[in-house]
C-alpha cells in the first residue's frame, strides 16, 4: 500500500514538474501557433541542420494541424534560419497556404512569401489568381499599386497590362496613362499615348488631345502628334490650331509650316468663294432691257 502511495506521489510530482516546466517555457511572441506546435518545432530544430530527414516529418506533422494561412507561414518562417535543407518544407508550407487563400490579400501575402522562399511555381499560381480574379479597372489599379508597394513590380506590370486591355474610351486611356506614369511604367504610358495619337485622324481633335497629354511630359510624342496634325489639316482653322499648338511647344519648323499652309488655305478659300460667286451670278437670268416707248 505504501509503495502504491509512493508511486502515485512520484507520478504526481513528475506531472507537476512537467507542468511547471511547460509554464516556465517562454512562448513565441505574437505567434499564431499554439504551444504544442511550438514545442514540436523546437524538437525538430535539433535535427534541421544535421539530420533534416528526421526533422522533416516532425515539421510536416505540425503543418498538418495548421488550419489557416498565418500558421502555415509561421512554420515556414521558423525554418528560414536552417537554410537550404528545409527548402522543401517551406515549399510544402506555402503550397498549403495557397490552398487556403480566399481573398486578394491572401494571394498577395502568399505570393510575397513564395517568392522569398524561391518557390516559383507557387508564386506563379498566386499571381495568376491575383490577376484573373481582378475584373474592373479600379481593382486592377489598386492591385498594381499594392504589389508595387511590396516590390512585386512584375506583378504590378501584369496588372496594368490587363487593365489596358479593359480600356475602351479616350477618357479611360488618358486615366490609364496617368496611372502608369505615376507608377513609373513609362513603357505603358508611352504606348497608350502613341495609340491615342495613331487612332485620331482629325487635326482639331489631335490638338485637343495634345492639351490632355501635355502633363505627361513626353516631348517626342508631343512633336509626333503635331507632325501628324499638320498632315491631317484640311482647313484654315485646322492649320491655325496646329500653328497655335506648335508655337506653344516651341517647334518653330512646324509653326512656320502651319503658317504657310494656313495662308495657302485662306487663299484657296477666297478663290473658291470667288468662283462660287461667279457661278452664282452666271446662273441668274439677265434682266430684259426692252425698247423705248412713246412712238
Amino acid at each position: 500500500m505504501s509503495v502504491s502511495i509512493k508511486a502515485l506521489s512520484l507520478s504526481l510530482g513528475l506531472a507537476i514538474c512537467t507542468s511547471i516546466v511547460a509554464e516556465a517555457r517562454q512562448s513565441w511572441p505574437d505567434s499564431p501557433l499554439n504551444t504544442e506546435s511550438q514545442i514540436e518545432l523546437e524538437k525538430a530544430a535539433k535535427y534541421m541542420k544535421s539530420r533534416p530527414e528526421k526533422a522533416t516529418p516532425m515539421i510536416l506533422n505540425t503543418l498538418n494541424s495548421a488550419n489557416d494561412i498565418p500558421k502555415c507561414l509561421a512554420i515556414a518562417a521558423y525554418t528560414e534560419a536552417y537554410g537550404h535543407p528545409m527548402l522543401e518544407v517551406r515549399r510544402a508550407c506555402v503550397t498549403k497556404a495557397l490552398s487556403l487563400c480566399q481573398t486578394r490579400d491572401d494571394f498577395l501575402n502568399v505570393a510575397i512569401k513564395a517568392r522569398k522562399y524561391e518557390c516559383f511555381e507557387v508564386t506563379r499560381q498566386s499571381v495568376n489568381n491575383l490577376i484573373t480574379s481582378t475584373k474592373n479597372l479600379e481593382e486592377l489599379y489598386d492591385l498594381a499599386r499594392k504589389t508595387q508597394e511590396v516590390a512585386l513590380n512584375d506583378i504590378s506590370h501584369l496588372a496594368m497590362e490587363k487593365a489596358y486591355k479593359e480600356v475602351d474610351s479616350v477618357e479611360d486611356a488618358l486615366k490609364f496613362a496617368r496611372e502608369a506614369k505615376s507608377m513609373g511604367m513609362e513603357d505603358l504610358c508611352r504606348k497608350t499615348v502613341k495609340d491615342l495619337i495613331d487612332d485620331e485622324s482629325n487635326a482639331h481633335e489631335l490638338c485637343m488631345l495634345l492639351k490632355s497629354i501635355e502633363p505627361l511630359e513626353i516631348k517626342d510624342l508631343n512633336r509626333y502628334l503635331l507632325k501628324k496634325a499638320i498632315d491631317c489639316g484640311r482647313s484654315t482653322s485646322d492649320f491655325h490650331d496646329v500653328w497655335e499648338a506648335s508655337r506653344r511647344h516651341g517647334h518653330t519648323d512646324i509653326f512656320k509650316l502651319a503658317e504657310f499652309r494656313g495662308r495657302r488655305a485662306q487663299i484657296m478659300d477666297k478663290n473658291r468663294a470667288y468662283q462660287a460667286d461667279i457661278q452664282r451670278k452666271m446662273g441668274q437670268p439677265q434682266e430684259s432691257q426692252g425698247l423705248p416707248t412713246g412712238f
